[in-house]
């Protein structure tokens, strides 16, 4: 009755004891050996395996396929089977010309490329482009291409302004005049630059119906001179600020077209 309890309770708990360890010890061996294995993997896959070609697909105008490669290259950790497709893809399309790239593992060592470039619409707010889509992007100046024509507002207005200049640039070619510029400001106030020197202000509302009736009078109004100013913002008429060599019998006859009205 003295000591015989306890000298059995600590017996009994050693097996339980030595079998936490064992399992404890089996653990740390497992995962030592996965982490082991991991290792060798990471190491010798790349060096077994590695990515000898890098193939790339696609019309690129201002990026050429070396510096496509050589950025990829660069960029590119592990063989074949571990390299990061989507860390590269996000490589490719960090150039500014690059709108889309996709990647694809060609067994045993190729990796394929296909690359579309952005197709500029115009020059947007004069450092940077925008496409057809709305797309801003700022590549080198030097890349950019001459003669195009100049958008101008906010980044969050740009799919607006490239939808409105593709429609009123195939409306005013009807009428022979090309857009040089196209601009927003924050209040919305539209302006259209021409080719021939004619700046169109078209205001804040019903721009659509505005620039209608200018090009319903622009053969009236080339008759008459060079208008430099045609005023729109007139609920039913515009205003004609005449260049200095227009001729005054000119201007005359084509005042008549001028109506009064709320001007917005």
């Amino acid at each position: 009755m003295k000591t015989t309890r306890p000298v059995e309770s600590r017996s009994a708990s050693e097996p339980s004891a030595w079998r936490a360890r064992l399992l404890a010890l089996l653990g740390l061996t497992l995962f030592g050996a996965t982490a082991s294995a991991v290792w060798l993997f990471g190491y010798w896959e790349p060096r077994l395996l590695p990515i000898l070609v890098i193939e790339v697909q696609g019309e690129l105008h201002h990026h050429s396929s070396e510096l496509l490669q050589q950025t990829i290259s660069e960029r590119l950790h592990g063989g074949i089977l571990t390299a990061d497709l989507a860390d590269l893809k996000s490589a490719a399309e960090a150039l500014p010309w690059v709108g889309h790239a996709s990647l694809r593992r060609v067994w045993p060592d190729r990796l394929q490329v296909r690359v579309e470039e952005h197709r500029p619409l115009a020059r947007w707010n004069g450092d940077g482009l925008v496409t057809a889509d709305g797309i801003v992007f700022h590549p080198l100046s030097r890349t950019i291409p001459a003669g195009l024509p100049l958008l101008e507002g906010d980044d969050k207005r740009a799919p607006e302004v490239a939808k409105r200049y593709q429609r009123w640039r195939d409306d005013l070619m009807l009428v022979g005049h090309l857009i040089q510029s196209l601009s927003v400001d924050p209040r919305g106030d539209w302006r259209v630059g021409l080719v021939m020197g004619t700046e169109l202000r078209l205001g804040t509302g019903s721009v659509d119906e505005r620039l209608a009736r200018f090009i319903s009078s622009a053969q009236q109004l080339e008759a008459a001179g060079r208008p430099l100013v045609v005023d729109l913002r007139y609920s039913n008429g515009f205003a004609v600020k005449w260049a200095p060599d227009a001729s005054p019998q000119a201007r005359a006859n084509s005042d008549r077209s001028k109506r009064s009205g709320n001007r917005g």
